[in-house]
């Protein structure tokens, strides 16, 4: 029986090594970190009173493979509730309503013969002084919601994704870690062998085999790999700790990498002794102020008083190499200013914190993926086996 080895037991790699596990093959799961789930992170401490989501939070849309996979563990997911309202300076209101301009820019999209950055489309068609509101939204939208450098997105590929919108979302109750702690349960049923703290560093690639040298000197032999590592450390150079040597060099296919855009984040999640924001308000889901923390939401339909704030894209390299004390301090004094209150109040009803700075997590270093200009042709090739080796990248 051939023996494969899968890289990385984030989401991509245990689900690989379930299907192929499925399907009788002797699987070896190697992952650098001491815990499974990469980008997924529900994390557990007795200062919050309950779980919380470090990582992914939400099932964006019906997706059927995640849902059904759910119902196949038998893990309970619920519907996001809450409406969206902008806070300055302790007052409410609606989203500005970009409707028709908003019409407008997905029908100009549509209509694009050539793709270019979302930043030169802008300022090609939207550039008058009437659609100042509608620039700063897509931006804004742009680096929060799909962590893209406006200056090398693909206008063509989020006119793809945002024409094709699901409002609907959804989250796991009791977190998305119980699907990362069942895809293991599973492949662990099948035979999958799984080693955590074990970063691969060398792989060695002929027509024959695979031999895989990790940093803590295990040595393996496989007939093929499969890499499904963040895309981040296929970017990183050789000076990197997480930087993989491949044996015959893989050029190529590590420009390939480079020619996909990854972006990050930092998430911040606050718990209070009180939901100060239900003082005016009852039915909040997300909040978006003009702050250095630009975007908030609650735990609604589950009726909480932990308070999560999102600062992505060049924001969050801003704070690249800040201290959990220095975002903390932001955060508040974001709050502090959104609404109206002293920063010395908001930390005395301060009762828990947990910041993660996705950029400096080690072999992750940042969020998820968006499409560049180049990123089409750089997909095609990776998806490509190289002899022995498979590479799998997916958007998480």
């Amino acid at each position: 029986m051939e023996t494969i080895i899968v890289i990385g037991a984030g989401a991509a790699g245990l689900m690989t090594a379930y299907e192929l596990s499925k399907h009788n093959k002797k699987v070896i799961l190697l992952e650098a970190s001491e815990r499974l789930g990469g980008r997924i992170y529900t994390y557990t401490n007795n200062t919050f009173s309950e779980p919380i989501e470090l990582g992914a939070e939400f099932i964006h849309g019906n997706l059927p493979l995640t849902l059904n996979l759910l119902k196949q563990a038998d893990i309970k997911y619920y519907p996001v509730k809450g409406k969206m309202f902008h806070i300055e300076k302790g007052k409410f209101k609606k989203g500005q309503d970009n409707s028709t301009h908003w019409a407008e820019l997905i029908k100009r999209m549509k209509e694009l013969k050539h793709d270019i950055p979302l930043s030169d489309f802008l300022q090609q068609f939207f550039s008058d002084d009437k659609y100042e509101n509608l620039r700063e939204s897509v931006k804004h939208f742009a680096e929060g919601f799909d962590l893209a450098d406006i200056s090398k997105v693909s206008t063509c590929s989020l006119y793809k994704e945002w024409s094709e919108e699901n409002d609907e979302q959804y989250r796991i109750d009791g977190g998305y870690q119980q699907l990362i702690s069942f895809l293991e349960s599973e492949c662990k049923k099948n035979g999958c062998i799984i080693y955590n703290n074990c970063c691969v560093k060398k792989i060695n690639w002929s027509k024959n085999e695979v031999n895989i040298i990790t940093m803590c000197s295990r040595y393996f032999k496989s007939n093929k790999v499969v890499i499904t590592v963040p895309l981040s450390v296929l970017q990183v150079d050789k000076n990197d700790i997480s930087y993989i040597e491949f044996t015959p060099s893989i050029d190529s296919y590590l420009k390939a990498a480079k020619n996909i855009g990854y972006g990050t984040v930092i998430k911040i999640l606050l718990e209070f002794n009180e939901a100060f924001w239900q003082q005016e308000k009852k039915n909040i889901g997300f909040l978006f102020t003009g702050e250095k923390i630009p975007t908030w939401w609650t735990q609604l339909p589950k009726n909480n008083c932990v308070l999560t704030g999102w600062m992505a894209g060049a924001k969050a390299f801003e704070f690249k190499d800040a201290s959990d004390e220095d975002i903390l301090d932001a955060a508040l004094n974001s709050l502090s200013a959104a609404f109206a209150e002293s920063t010395s109040v908001l930390k005395n009803k301060l009762s828990a914190y947990k910041i993660i700075n996705w950029t400096n997590v080690q072999n992750i270093y940042g969020g998820y993926s968006y499409e560049t200009l180049q990123s089409t042709n750089a997909k095609k090739l990776l998806t490509q086996p190289l002899n022995k080796l498979f590479f799998l990248p997916v958007k998480l």
